[in-house]
Parts: C-alpha cells; sequence; structure tokens
C-alpha cells in the first residue's frame, strides 16, 4: 500500500514506535478498544490516517485474516482525533515533499523559525 491523495502534490514516507501502553502492538489496542474485534482470527498489521481541510481525521486499521490469508479493514465507528491517534505511537515521524527521495540534510544546518507576530 502506497499513500495517495487526489494531486499527490506531495509524497514520502512514515515511519512509527508503537506506545509502550499497547505492549508494541496496534492489536493490543484495538483489543482494548473495540469489543467486536476478533484478535483471533485478525492481526493489526498497520493503519491508514487520511484528514482533509483539518477535520477529523479518518483512521482505518489494516488487519491479516489468519483464517483466510487475505487483509481487512476496521473502521473505528466513532472519529478518532488527532490527539487520540498520535497517543498509538512513541514517536511518529512523516516526510512529504516534491521529489525529496534522495535528500540528504546535516543536523547542523538548521535555522529556527520566527512567527511573524513575534518579529519586532
Amino acid at each position: 500500500m502506497k499513500a495517495k491523495v487526489q494531486y499527490n502534490d506531495f509524497v514520502g514516507t512514515a515511519a512509527a514506535d508503537i506506545s509502550d501502553y499497547y505492549l508494541n502492538s496496534l492489536n493490543k489496542y484495538l483489543e482494548k478498544k473495540y469489543s467486536n474485534y476478533d484478535s483471533e482470527r485478525f492481526y493489526c498489521v498497520g493503519c491508514e490516517i487520511y484528514t482533509a481541510y483539518g477535520q477529523y481525521p479518518s483512521v482505518r486499521f489494516i488487519c491479516r485474516d489468519i483464517e483466510n490469508n487475505s487483509y481487512h479493514q476496521f473502521l473505528p465507528e466513532q472519529d478518532i482525533s488527532l490527539v487520540d491517534f498520535f497517543e498509538l505511537f512513541k514517536r511518529f515521524s512523516i516526510v512529504i515533499g516534491q521529489s525529496i527521495d534522495n535528500i540528504e540534510i546535516d543536523e547542523n544546518e538548521s535555522t529556527i523559525l520566527k512567527s511573524v507576530e513575534t518579529e519586532e
């Protein structure tokens, strides 16, 4: 699976470390949070988050169906806030842009940006 939106103006990658609160498993989160999630049959291998114009994100969990050796998606009945979503992870990094696949940046080459409102 690859992330995609209507125009794909920016593309990139993402990486995350699962929160220790869920024993390093999205599957544990689904077991605890949703009564109809069958952890004997399904195993969560990932998730997708989508938002448009800052609305609540749409989250779907991508799970392997152990019985049928196929994949299934689980969609929470209620919206998950961005805060609740990011609490699933200890660390979360997203890199998006135009033709940035092979760019490497020296961390010493950084500049702090100052907001227009704070400049005098």
